[in-house]
Order: structure tokens, then sequence, then C-alpha cells
């Protein structure tokens, strides 16, 4: 992987100018190593990066896919993630040398957009009838056993 891509010179920055980032890249800078999460499709990243007074911004969109487990049938699912207008500054005096590596920040920000669940069909499992004989039915009436809760009764 060319580390390159991942690499903001900020003197390149100053009087105004911008960085254009427009870059596809290979899921294995994510480095996860899960038989549930699987990134196998590459990671599209178009956005710039900008000085704005003493702050390095980072304006992105973000497309790819995860393959995670069906909640229902444990099949694989194909999960797109896309974020928008994603934001980030990072102060330059806490850049000592002058480049900027976004790989880590780029890394967190997807991982963070994984969705802890997904089922397979677009939510409509076929197995989930097999299972719904083991599931409690949700009532639309609130209900009064809604556990120990010490501080009830402080008015």
């Amino acid at each position: 992987m060319n580390e390159d891509a991942f690499k903001i010179y900020i003197e390149q920055l100053r009087e105004g100018h911008e960085e254009k980032i427009n870059e596809k890249l290979d899921p294995s800078f994510l480095e996860i190593n899960e038989p549930d999460l699987i990134f196998d499709k590459p990671v599209k990243l178009e956005g710039v990066a900008y000085l704005a007074e003493h702050e390095l911004v980072f304006h992105w969109d973000i497309r790819t896919e995860v393959i995670i487990s069906c909640s229902i049938c444990n099949e694989p699912v194909l999960v797109p993630i896309h974020i928008q207008n994603f934001y980030y500054s990072e102060p330059t005096k806490e850049i000592k040398t002058g480049i900027y590596n976004f790989k880590d920040l780029l890394r967190e920000t997807i991982l963070l957009e994984v969705p802890a669940f997904a089922e397979c069909n677009d939510g409509k499992c076929p197995k989930r009838q097999e299972f719904q004989k083991y599931l409690k039915e949700s009532s639309d009436q609130p209900s009064d056993d809604e556990g120990y809760q010490p501080f009830a009764d402080l008015d």
C-alpha cells in the first residue's frame, strides 16, 4: 500500500491553497482480520484538505462496503457505508513534522460507521419466522415492570 496517499504536507496548504483528495484505496489499510467483518471493496475517498487559521481541516465523502453476518441466519450481508460531509480539524501546532498522515483518522471514521447488526434481504431474513417462537412479543402498552429504579421516588 502506498503510504504517500495518506500524507498531507502542511507547507503546501499555506496562503489559501487546498489539496484535493480523490483516492480509491485498497481496504487492507483498515487492518481488519475478523471472519465476521470483511472489507474487500475499495474505499473511495473524495474531498479536500486546507488550512483555516491554525487548523488543518478535512472535508470528505467516503464510500465503501462491508460484509457482516446476518443477525438472524448468520449468512453474509453486504452493507454499504457512505459518509457524507465528514469534517475533521487538527491543530497545526500538534503536527510536529509538517506532514499529517490521515490513515488512522480514515480507519476510525469508517469503523465507527459499521453497523452493529445487519439483516439479509433488506431486513426481511427468511429464517426470521423459524426464530419467532423464541422471541418475546412486543406490546404497545408501556410495561409497569421496568426493572429496579432506585431513584424513581426522588422528586
